[in-house]
């Protein structure tokens, strides 16, 4: 992160950068919810 703010990077770049980690966020989430809802129902634990 500190090389990405000392080499000056342009605002699409920034951008580029938010969406990649908010789409890593929604895949660890995912993940997560699948862990406690599994799609197999008959597996659910109490």
């Amino acid at each position: 992160m500190k090389t990405l703010l000392t080499s000056g990077c342009t605002k699409e770049g920034a951008n580029k950068q938010v969406i990649s980690s908010q789409a890593d966020s929604l895949i660890k989430i995912s993940r997560i919810w699948a862990d406690f809802f599994p799609a197999n129902t008959s597996n659910q634990p109490i």
